[in-house]
Formats: C-alpha cells, sequence, structure tokens
C-alpha cells in the first residue's frame, strides 16, 4: 500500500514536545504522529503521555462555565482553561526559569 505525505505545521516548542515523547517511547516522531492521527493510545511510557485526557479537559471547561454562570462565552472560559491547566502542569524546569527575576544589564 502507498503512503502519501500529510504535512503539519508546529511551533519549535511543539515539534520538541513531540521529539521527547517519540524518545522516549523508543519512536521517531513520524512514527508517533502516525499513532495519534489514526487514534491509537500510546504505549509505553508515563512521561510520554499527556497531564490530562481531552474528557477531562473538556470536564474542566463544562465547569468552569457553570461557575461562571453565563458571565463569559465558551472561548474565553476555554483560554482560561487551557492557560490554568497549563501553568499547574508546567515541568518544573521551566517553571523555576519562569520564576527567576530577569537581571538587566
Amino acid at each position: 500500500m502507498s503512503k502519501i505525505e500529510v504535512k503539519v505545521y508546529l511551533t519549535p516548542e511543539e515539534r520538541e514536545h513531540l521529539d521527547a515523547q517519540a524518545k522516549a517511547l523508543n519512536l521517531n516522531r513520524s512514527q508517533l504522529m502516525r499513532l495519534r492521527a489514526l487514534g491509537d493510545p500510546t504505549p509505553g511510557s508515563p512521561a510520554a503521555l499527556p497531564p490530562l485526557s481531552l474528557c477531562q479537559y473538556q470536564s474542566a471547561v463544562t465547569a468552569a462555565l457553570k461557575a461562571s454562570n453565563g458571565s463569559c462565552s465558551r472561548p474565553v472560559v476555554e483560554a482560561i482553561a487551557a492557560a490554568v491547566l497549563c501553568s499547574v502542569y508546567e515541568t518544573p524546569n521551566k517553571r523555576s526559569n519562569a520564576s527567576r527575576p530577569q537581571t538587566v544589564g
């Protein structure tokens, strides 16, 4: 069976993240992306898994929407939920670098 090329545009950080996940699973990036695109579960290392599932994310957004009593639109709540969840699940190394004061000069 022949294969066709599918292009995906990523930020450098997203590409590094995929590379790290693939390495943890002893796969190359293409193999990992093919598995993910076809909906196959991620095998292997828990370090390569996302910190929460899409279902958990949607539950967080739904809870936030309910708590807002309609004062915010869903896109606004999704952006807030994503920002909060990213900060909660941020790697310790990135968090410690971000919290360090910047020196000038």
